[in-house]
C-alpha cells in the first residue's frame, strides 16, 4: 500500500531523528572532504602551478602576449596532464568515499524502516537502528556497486549536457564572423545550463531511488538504475513531491543561515578590522550550515527507503 507524500515525510524524519548518528557520519564525510580537496591542492596543484612560473612581467615584456601565453601552454601540456589526473583521482576517491557513506546510511535507514514495520511504527523509537558495526557493513558491502551506480547515471545525465555543448563548438567553428561566434557561444553556454538544472535534479532522484533499491534487495548497479527508472516513472507525482518539498525545506534554512551574515557583511565593508572580529561567528554559521545540509540529505534519503520499503 502506497504511503501519502505527508506519511512518507513523516517516517523519513522520525527514522532520521532516531538514527542522528547517521548525520554524525555525514558531518564526518564533510570535513574529511575539505581535508582531501585542501591536501591535494596544497601538496601537488600549487607547487606544479608555481614551477611552471608564467609571471605578469613575462606576458607584458613578450612581443605578441598572446603567443606568450599559448607557447607556455604547449609547453607545460604533460604538467597540465598531470594535474587533471590528479584531479580525476581525487573526484574518484571522494566518490568511493561518499559511497560507501551512502551505502552505511541507506542500510541504517532499511533496518529502520523494517524495524518499524514489525514493531510500533507511531513512535518514533521504532525507527532506531543505528550501530557502527551496521553501518560498516553496509557501506562495504554495497559501496563499490554505488560506485558504478553513480558513474553510470551522471554518465547518462551528462550526455543531455555535452550534446548542446558539442553542437554549439560545431557552429562556432563554422561561422567565421567574431560577433556570430560570440552570439552562438553565449546561446550554446545558457542553453546547456538552462538543461543541466532539470537533469540534476532528475539524475539526483534517480540515484536516491536507485541507492534504496541496491541496498535493500543487494543488487548491482545496472539492475538498481533500471528498477529505480521504472519505480520513478511509475510514481513521478510522489518522488518529485518529496524532492522538490525538502529542496524548499533546504533552501529556507540556507537563506535563514545567510541572513544573519548580512549585517556583517555590511559592517565589514566599513570596518575593515570587523572581518576578523566575525570570524568566530562565520565559523559557527558555517558548521552549523554543513549540519544542517547533512540532516536534510538524510531525511532526503530517509525518505525514499520509505517509499522503496513498502510493503
Amino acid at each position: 500500500m502506497k504511503r501519502t507524500v505527508t506519511e512518507v515525510l513523516r517516517r523519513g524524519f522520525d527514522s532520521t531523528v532516531a538514527n542522528w548518528q547517521v548525520i554524525a557520519m555525514r558531518i564526518a564525510e564533510s570535513i574529511l572532504f575539505a581535508g582531501i580537496v585542501i591536501v591535494s591542492i596544497l601538496a601537488a596543484i600549487i607547487p606544479a602551478v608555481v614551477a611552471a612560473g608564467l609571471s605578469k612581467d613575462d606576458i607584458v615584456n613578450a612581443s605578441d602576449p598572446r603567443s606568450a601565453v599559448i607557447t607556455w601552454l604547449i609547453d607545460h601540456a604533460l604538467l597540465f596532464a598531470l594535474i587533471f589526473v590528479l584531479g580525476f583521482v581525487v573526484l574518484g576517491v571522494l566518490i568511493a568515499i561518499h559511497s560507501f557513506v551512502e551505502g552505511g546510511s541507506t542500510q541504517i535507514y532499511v533496518d529502520g524502516e523494517r524495524a518499524a514495520a514489525r514493531g510500533n511504527a507511531s513512535t518514533r523509537d521504532a525507527f532506531r537502528a543505528f550501530s557502527i558495526d551496521r553501518w560498516l557493513a553496509g557501506g562495504a558491502s554495497s559501496w563499490w556497486r554505488i560506485f558504478w551506480l553513480y558513474n553510470l547515471a551522471w554518465s547518462v545525465g551528462l550526455v543531455f549536457v555535452l550534446v548542446p555543448l558539442f553542437i554549439t563548438i560545431i557552429g562556432m567553428i563554422a561561422v567565421s564572423d567574431t560577433t556570430g561566434r560570440v552570439v552562438i557561444g553565449c546561446a550554446g553556454v545558457a542553453l546547456s545550463v538552462l538543461i543541466l538544472i532539470p537533469v540534476s535534479i532528475v539524475t539526483s532522484i534517480w540515484c536516491a531511488k536507485a541507492i534504496t533499491i541496491c541496498v535493500a534487495r543487494a543488487l548491482p548497479a545496472r539492475e538498481s538504475l533500471r528498477l529505480a527508472w521504472r519505480a520513478f516513472r511509475a510514481d513521478l507525482g510522489r518522488h518529485l513531491a518529496v524532492a522538490v518539498i525538502i529542496f524548499v525545506i533546504s533552501m529556507a534554512l540556507s537563506s535563514l543561515a545567510s541572513a544573519f551574515s548580512i549585517p556583517m557583511t555590511i559592517t565589514e565593508h566599513r570596518i575593515p578590522t570587523a572581518a576578523l572580529m566575525f570570524a568566530p561567528i562565520r565559523i559557527v554559521i558555517g558548521v552549523v550550515q554543513g549540519a544542517v545540509g547533512a540532516a536534510i540529505g538524510s531525511w532526503f534519503l530517509a525518505c525514499f527507503v520509505s517509499m522503496t520499503e513498502e510493503h
